[in-house]
């Protein structure tokens, strides 16, 4: 009955393990399924993405005119935010949650807004100048697009 139960947990936890992973290895990411919208006139009208990269890890702080760059993301946990993670920032999903808490630690940068709906990540948006977030494609619902590397979507 001991080895049962030890069974039961170990089937458990590495169910548990699975789920959180599975799906970002079984979603494939589409070229051109991203794009970047923003909530201020200041920002250019494109980027490479090595720039757009320093903005959302949060070395650049402010925009031409001097207005606070706010970073809108969505959860690493939602399809969106996973792909995120992997095509915008190179790192895991577990990896960009502990980059920005030790940037937030350690006073480099302040916390990214996270949202569980592109709903009210993009009413976020645009209620807040200054914002910039990754959506996915087509959906920037009337928001000014920046283009990366000249395309409207990554």
């Amino acid at each position: 009955m001991k080895n049962l139960t030890k069974l039961s947990f170990i089937i458990a936890l590495s169910y548990s393990m699975l789920s959180i992973t599975l799906p970002a290895l079984i979603t494939p990411f589409e070229t051109g399924s991203l794009s970047v919208i923003v909530n201020t006139n200041e920002a250019p009208t494109n980027i490479s993405l090595s720039n757009l990269k320093s903005v959302l890890k949060g070395e650049k702080q402010r925009w031409k005119d001097g207005t606070k760059i706010t970073l809108a993301f969505m959860k690493t946990s939602t399809n969106i935010g996973s792909e995120m993670s992997h095509r915008v920032f190179d790192m895991s999903e577990k990896q960009l949650n502990k980059y920005f808490l030790a940037q937030v630690f350690q006073g480099k940068m302040s916390s990214p807004e996270f949202f569980d709906s592109e709903t009210d990540l993009l009413n976020f948006v645009k209620n807040t100048k200054g914002t910039i977030a990754v959506i996915k494609a087509g959906n920037s619902s009337g928001l000014k697009t920046i283009t990366v590397d000249g395309k409207t979507s990554f």
